[in-house]
């Protein structure tokens, strides 16, 4: 297979959390810039760690802010305990106050922890930073992509502005960060961020959680999509996709997710004739049950961190037809566990769904190869080895 820029990953055993070797346990705190539990990527990658660090016999706690007031300031969430910051809701003020008010809880908690790893280059992170010199855990941040290059803290249209330089300042104090592709650590490293600093460590895969069904339906084409309908997904680019390729009668495209876009969506596909074949099952609660109906998983996208969505379907043991951009690319080897397609291109989209509609035997083996990788690279146990190289890094 060829080599991918996650491989220079440091190997660690591809094995379930309870077999994975024993270290002496360690104080984790994990914190989450957001709501918490929840859907999104950071959320729920945070939420697996957590559990998966539980599990493993290490002591867990989450931070986060009480963006919903209706869920309590202490709480268990997967067994392991969460708090909840209140604060005020006045834009502006509001931020600042939590940002105050996280700080001082770092300090009065800090000998509780031996690491604290921050999920998301954000307002958190940044404020971490200015309080580090007092705190004795290393504390480690997530750095994903989009969402914190552009309009986030490390957007370097936005440096003129006194709270992003503020917070990207107070983020550079910071012991390490976790740059989830290799995109992201270039990034970083051209950015001033010292190279020493940055550590490639992917987000983890539940492997045991998402694993091929027991007999996949390869009668027709069924391709499937999870996430987010929101632009940069690039789903109107995968409509008019569908409505080009040549496909086998009963193929069907699932479109799982909600979002702003999902309307539009929905019209673009009558507009396009093809609303007959298409599905928008809105939020999914069951991914690995979807994942077992399709036989090709497709994502659009017009940029991505390390996106989970792909990750888990290639878990499922389903070849992906991706867009080639950073993320899709770290993962993806074209031919063999999936295909890549240039971003905003219909038509060779189109071609690449075409491409896979009438030959099952190519389905199975790049999805066989798709699980291979993800076992081999991403299962949460070689994560967790890698997190925990960095936690204890003196």
């Amino acid at each position: 297979m060829p080599q991918t820029a996650l491989q220079t990953i440091p190997p660690a055993a591809a094995q379930s959390v309870e077999a994975a070797p024993q270290r002496h346990p360690l104080r984790v705190l994990m914190v989450v810039d957001g709501r918490y539990p929840a859907t999104g990527g950071a959320e729920m990658q945070a939420r697996l760690l957590s559990a998966a660090f539980a599990a493993a016999g290490h002591h867990v706690h989450v931070l986060v802010p009480q963006l919903d007031r209706s869920l309590p300031v202490r709480d268990t969430v997967d067994g392991v305990g969460v708090t909840r910051l209140p604060y005020p809701r006045v834009k502006g003020l509001g931020a600042m106050l939590l940002n105050l008010r996280f700080g001082w809880w770092l300090l009065r908690h800090q000998h509780a922890y031996d690491a604290i790893h921050i999920h998301m280059m954000h307002n958190l992170a940044g404020a971490a930073g200015w309080f580090k010199p007092w705190l004795k855990p290393r504390v480690i941040v997530k750095v994903s992509g989009a969402a914190e290059f552009q309009g986030g803290v490390l957007d370097p249209t936005l440096r003129h502005r006194v709270v992003h330089r503020l917070l990207r300042r107070g983020a550079q104090r910071l012991d390490g960060f976790q740059c989830i592709s290799q995109r992201t650590a270039g990034i970083m490293a051209d950015a001033g961020f010292a190279p020493q600093r940055l550590h490639l460590v992917p987000n983890a895969v539940d492997v045991r959680r998402f694993q091929p069904p027991g007999q996949r339906d390869q009668s027709t084409l069924h391709a499937v999509f999870v996430g987010r309908h929101v632009p940069v997904k690039g789903l109107d680019v995968l409509l008019r996709a569908w409505a080009a390729a040549r496909l086998p009668d009963g193929a069907t495209l699932t479109l799982a997710g909600d979002g702003p876009e999902t309307p539009r969506l929905r019209a673009l596909a009558k507009t396009l004739g093809i609303d007959a074949s298409v599905r928008f099952p809105g939020l999914v609660t069951d991914v690995p049950a979807l994942l077992a109906t399709g036989n090709v998983y497709v994502q659009a996208s017009h940029q991505e961190g390390l996106p989970n969505a792909v990750l888990e379907a290639m878990a499922s043991a389903l070849p992906a037809v991706v867009t080639r951009v950073s993320g899709h690319e770290d993962v993806i080897v074209d031919g063999d566990n999936g295909l890549l397609v240039p971003p905003n291109d219909p038509q060779a989209l189109a071609e690449a769904l075409g491409k896979l509609a009438f030959d099952p035997p190519a389905r199975e083996r790049m999805g066989a190869a798709a699980r291979r990788f993800v076992e081999r690279h991403f299962s949460t146990s070689r994560v967790l080895e890698s997190l925990l190289a960095i936690y204890s890094k003196t």
